[in-house]
């Protein structure tokens, strides 16, 4: 038997493995449902904020040295809103009992349009500096479900779930004269890196027919990336002195090797954290 012929039989044996459990639902008194959900969270990016706030007071401290040079105004907006997307494959064993697989999308980010500052110098020359920042993630989780029915078309739930989250970091930092409309790009960081998670919600199901229901709940997770890799090397956080302000600037960068000497501090693996509270809306369709 070749190898395309015998990939053939182990992808037709896989298959039936899945439908002929699901074919069997009927009859052993199981039964499978599919939700779907949205929610908003919000999320502890702790140290991707204070980057984004030192990057504003750094070039604050910068137009500041220069008389002839002001700083009219705009700010960098914080990361704290998150969105998420989740759909799930759950097999009720019982009617209390249920456990659950599902995987989605989760993202906050923080777009040119809301990472915008100025500097004016007084010849009349603007620029504009912009650093737009994302962290995305997809979660892969399994959960057990505890249903405890309050009527014959609402209940109330328990979820605790474990998996893992792959995540992704980006950054870039552009600037642009104010007679032109694009930004240069002078830096730009990208970095992946997985980590275990762990969350538990509370829920309220109602059944609108046997096939269709809906559902809220909230939820907390625990998820904190810390091994994020760039092309060549890792993501650090770190502090930066600069002489010339008599400032210390936090900085995530991807780099080779951790920043060393006297001009550094603080220098660890970066951490992008997705730990956070979440309310969910969806609906759920029984097959």
């Amino acid at each position: 038997m070749n190898r395309k012929a015998s990939r053939k039989r182990i992808a037709g044996v896989g298959l039936l493995c899945i439908f002929l459990p699901v074919a069997a639902l009927p009859s052993t008194g199981l039964n499978l449902s599919f939700r779907l959900s949205g929610s908003y969270s919000v999320l502890a990016l702790d140290e991707v904020n204070r980057c984004l706030q030192a990057w504003v007071e750094y070039h604050r401290k910068e137009v500041a040295s220069f008389p002839d040079w002001t700083f009219s105004g705009g700010k960098a907006e914080k990361l704290r809103g998150g969105f998420d997307f989740e759909g799930e494959a759950i097999l009720n064993l019982t009617r209390r009992w249920a456990v659950g697989i599902g995987s989605g999308y989760s993202f906050s980010e923080v777009s040119e349009s809301r990472s915008i500052i100025n500097t004016v110098e007084r010849r009349g020359l603007a620029f504009a500096y912009v650093r737009p920042t994302k962290v995305s993630g997809i979660p892969l989780v399994i959960s057990g479900y505890y249903f405890l029915p309050l009527g014959p078309k609402v209940q109330l739930y328990v979820r605790a779930g474990t998996g893992w989250l792959w995540a992704k970091y980006i950054n870039r930092e552009g600037v642009r004269r104010s007679t032109r409309r694009d930004y240069t790009y002078t830096s730009f960081n990208s970095a992946s890196g997985r980590s275990a998670l762990i969350q538990g919600g509370l829920g309220v199901k109602y059944i609108q027919d046997k096939n269709l229901g809906f559902f809220c709940e909230a939820s907390l997770r625990k998820a904190k990336v810390s091994s994020l890799r760039v092309e060549n090397g890792t993501l650090y956080y770190f502090e930066e002195y600069y002489s010339s302000y008599d400032y210390w600037w936090p900085k995530i960068e991807g780099m080779e090797t951790a920043p060393a000497g006297e001009n550094f501090r603080s220098v660890r693996k970066a951490i992008v954290d997705f730990s956070g509270f979440f309310l969910k809306l969806g609906f759920f369709i029984r097959f």
